[in-house]
């Protein structure tokens, strides 16, 4: 008797570290597909925001940053039925040796890390409902400073929202994150399908 409790003990043990290493390798699997977007999930943070902003914030006009933002904002306005216009601004980075693109027909503002332009076209749309688009929102603080340029420049402050595809926990805690994300990052340790997020 002793024996066959020896045995199927042995056994247990077996399997168990078989299921212990099957389960750390899904885990793992998942972990590295989580620190990659896809296109399907891109498709899917359309689908679920526009639906939600569709009944919450039907926008008349989107602007994007630059082309990341831009991307994704082409996907999210197929999610709306009146398809609103996508501005689409430069961004660049301060350390990078080009010059910023500015325009008379756009306004420039700048943040820690960030140059960027903006068509003023959009304040065309100053009375309808204004949707900044992003792809990634780490610290808010650009999304915060185009609120208030947008706000200075006449447009309603109840008249602008934003979305994007992630948000980080930095932003949540400081107030600067988007009314509409799709998923909650614990970092810029991830990739879009054209790159890393940053």
């Amino acid at each position: 008797m002793d024996r066959w409790l020896g045995i199927g003990g042995f056994i247990t043990g077996i399997v168990g570290l078989v299921l212990t290493v099957y389960y750390a390798r899904k885990a793992e699997e998942l972990n590295l597909m989580r620190k990659r977007l896809e296109w399907a999930d891109l498709q899917a943070a359309a689908n679920d925001l526009g639906r939600r902003i569709k009944a919450e914030f039907p926008p008349t006009a989107i602007i994007a940053p630059g082309l990341p933002g831009a991307t994704f904002a082409n996907l999210l306005s197929a999610e709306f039925d009146n398809q609103p216009p996508v501005f689409v601004g430069t961004r660049t980075w301060r350390e990078d040796p080009h010059d910023p693109v500015e325009s008379s027909g756009s306004f420039l503002f700048t943040t820690a890390k960030w140059i960027v332009t903006i068509p003023m076209a959009v304040l065309r749309y100053r009375d309808g409902n204004i949707l900044i688009v992003d792809d990634f929102v780490m610290s808010g603080d650009f999304l915060e400073r185009l609120r208030e340029r947008l706000v200075d420049e006449g447009v309603a402050a109840d008249r602008v929202r934003a979305a994007s595809v992630a948000v980080t926990r930095v932003a949540l805690k400081n107030h600067k994150a988007p009314e509409y994300y799709w998923w909650l990052a614990d970092s810029d340790d991830f990739f879009f399908p054209w790159g890393r997020a940053r």
